[in-house]
């Protein structure tokens, strides 16, 4: 960060009286807390170092054992005053406490914002009791960083160039803050605080986003070769009625058949007007040889085509859960977490349907897979509730429980047949049709594939697929 800019944000924040509650982590970025206060001093070490008050709980601060000397140190210390070094982006956080001889001690936490050997360093004294970044001589002969060190400012090359800061301030596309000509941040503190929120940290989810979409589409695209190899497979196992047939008429012109033999021309009894068949037959086997493997291949058929048809029903059903996966990517405002991810995967069984209480007589329910359809289908929605599918494209069920058994309002009819389409593969197109009835006349066939159901009694409306987050604002 600039240097101007910082010492803009001390001089605007310069004098303080905060009680210091704890230091906390999440990933690059720190977060000091403060007894009785809202307000937090958040600590941005990434490549653009700076600091600014917030009170926002966006992020997953967590505590540290490597933290555990500044908390203890810090505990209940007052935070007087701040200051920025003359010659470098280092910026100092004074603290001063009453210690156990009742006698007032000073400290100080020394940010260190400078880009690539940025360090967050608690001294008192002048002497070192903790630091992020340990630096030995092995490492750095110019400067020691270790704890009963002698704290010294790093040698720096770096030229202060003080330009005049004029409000108001907006960042641009590469996250660099500049002078605004229209809308913008009349304060360091604002600036700094979106810049983060609503520049780095909205990149990076954007980023984690992509990544994580790229990861499932690429999984969609294994599965759907895999219904196009599971179809062909299909396509030949329905020529079971072919192969009996064949097996059949060579089984009742056993006789005719000899061994070298590498075709046999016969009478197809199966066929109107009786024409003749040409059966490939193979010269090294034997005659019943030839019979069995006619029917051989006829049983596979007849079996293959069961296991073939199951298979395809589940793959299906796993080509709608990744685009419901991917749907849901879209709409999160999720952070990257390797953490976070770690607990989702672990409680993946548990059901995470989405679900919008609009008011005490209506609630809207969406499963994000099969499974989750099959449950609020067949289990959760009662006889009066409302059930959602678009007609002709695989999609989610969209239930809306009718908790006080009350005629079906417009308004909701219109919402949840929108929501309908857009958890639906038809999510980018409009006017898609969407048909609607009461569970009363919803059913699930016996043995039928995982969030499969037939229905009666529907009607169908055309409309323009509306998210989760935008129906909030209309209900």
């Amino acid at each position: 960060m600039q240097y101007g800019f910082l010492k803009k944000w001390v001089e605007e924040n310069q004098d303080q009286n905060l009680v210091f509650r704890a230091m906390q982590k999440y990933q690059d970025q720190y977060i000091i807390k403060f007894n009785k206060q809202k307000k937090q001093l958040q600590i941005c070490l990434a490549n653009d170092c700076f600091c600014f008050f917030t009170e926002k709980n966006i992020l997953l601060f967590s505590d540290r054992n490597d933290l555990n000397q500044f908390n203890q140190n810090l505990e209940k210390s007052k935070l007087k005053k701040i200051d920025i070094a003359t010659d470098d982006r280092i910026i100092i956080l004074h603290f001063e406490r009453i210690n156990i001889y009742n006698q007032q001690e000073s400290m100080q936490l020394i940010l260190e914002l400078i880009p690539r050997y940025q360090n967050v360093i608690l001294v008192q004294k002048n002497q070192i009791i903790d630091c992020l970044r340990k630096i030995s001589f092995a490492e750095n002969t110019h400067r020691q960083v270790l704890p009963g060190v002698t704290y010294s400012e790093p040698p720096t090359d770096f030229i202060v160039q003080e330009k005049e800061i004029k409000y108001p301030l907006q960042f641009n596309e590469k996250l660099k803050l500049e002078k605004s000509e229209s809308a913008g941040f009349s304060d360091m503190n604002s600036a700094f605080e979106a810049l983060y929120y609503k520049g780095i940290l909205h990149k990076k989810i954007e980023q984690f986003k992509k990544a994580k979409i790229k990861a499932v589409k690429k999984k969609l695209k294994q599965k759907e070769r895999k219904i196009i190899k599971l179809k062909n497979e299909l396509k030949d196992a329905s020529k079971e009625e072919f192969w009996k047939q064949q097996a059949e008429l060579l089984k009742a012109n056993f006789s005719k058949i000899k061994t070298g033999m590498k075709s046999i021309k016969l009478t197809n009894y199966y066929e109107n007007d009786f024409p003749e068949i040409l059966i490939k037959l193979d010269e090294k086997k034997s005659s019943s040889q030839n019979v069995e493997y006619y029917f051989k291949k006829y049983r596979k058929a007849r079996d293959g085509k069961v296991k073939i048809a199951q298979q395809i029903d589940l793959t299906e059903t796993e080509i709608h859960d990744l685009e419901m996966e991917i749907i849901e990517i879209e709409e999160s405002d999720a952070l990257p977490d390797k953490e976070r991810e770690k607990n989702k995967k672990s409680s993946s069984k548990t059901e995470k349907y989405k679900m919008l209480k609009v008011d005490e007589n209506w609630e809207i329910y969406i499963g994000r897979t099969s499974r989750e359809n099959d449950f609020l289908t067949t289990r959760l929605a009662k006889s009066h509730d409302w059930w959602f599918h678009t007609r002709i494209f695989r999609g989610t069920h969209v239930i809306l429980r009718n908790l006080n058994k009350r005629e079906l309002p417009d308004k909701m009819k219109l919402i949840c047949c929108r929501l309908a389409a857009y958890y639906s593969k038809a999510k980018k197109s409009g006017n898609v049709p969407v048909d609607f009835t009461q569970i009363r006349y919803v059913r699930k066939p016996k043995g039928s594939a995982i969030g499969f159901v037939t229905y009666t009694n529907h009607k169908t409306l055309y409309v323009d697929p509306l998210s989760m987050r935008d129906a909030k604002n209309l209900i």
